[in-house]
């Protein structure tokens, strides 16, 4: 599926797009879509590529981090990864704010893997190796909430998952198996 036709599905055609990591000047609440894809058309992302080294880090940052409740290790946490990857999907995370979308993009560029704060959702992109090549795609809508909701339907009844780094979704959250994945509050 493609980027254009997700925010089709709640009727925006105007998409803003940057490469990962770069700040862009949008000051109203909206939905905001992560990508392997520099074309908002295309569809396969092919094979992930996993930085061992970020994933080795994120696993010492947190004593308390399981997998199906015993300590994992880099090759048991990227087998798990891999399984919800979709290699005929582009698209990786859909996010929404209610808040300014250049916030919200900054804060999660800024959280590292691991982190709770300023925006641990879809940390699992830090995961990959080629992050730097990935694409953000945003759009300002005064329904972000309702909206998101409404792109991982269409999503998960589409490819039936959800978006690779996405744990929760209009049918309940992914059984991923792993806890404290994140520094506790």
């Amino acid at each position: 599926m493609t980027v254009t036709e997700l925010f089709k599905q709640i009727g925006i055609t105007a998409i803003g797009k940057v490469s990962w990591g770069t700040t862009f000047n949008c000051s109203l609440p909206g939905i905001y879509i992560v990508s392997t894809s520099g074309d908002r058309n295309a569809e396969l992302s092919g094979e992930p590529r996993f930085d061992e080294q970020a994933i080795q880090s994120w696993i010492d940052r947190l004593p308390d981090f399981t997998l199906d409740n015993k300590k994992p290790t880099v090759e048991t946490l990227v087998q798990r990864l891999r399984s919800f990857w979709l290699p005929e999907e582009n698209v990786l995370y859909i996010g929404q704010t209610g808040s300014a979308l250049k916030k919200r993009v900054n804060a999660y560029y800024k959280t590292e893997l691991g982190a709770r704060k300023p925006h641990s959702g879809g940390q699992w992109l830090k995961t990959l190796r080629n992050i730097d090549e990935l694409f953000v795609y945003y759009a300002p809508t005064d329904q972000p909430k309702e909206n998101e909701a409404a792109l991982l339907k269409y999503f998960y009844d589409s490819a039936g998952e959800l978006p690779f780094a996405n744990l929760e979704g209009p049918y309940g959250r992914k059984p991923h198996g792993l806890k404290n994945q994140r520094d506790s509050r």
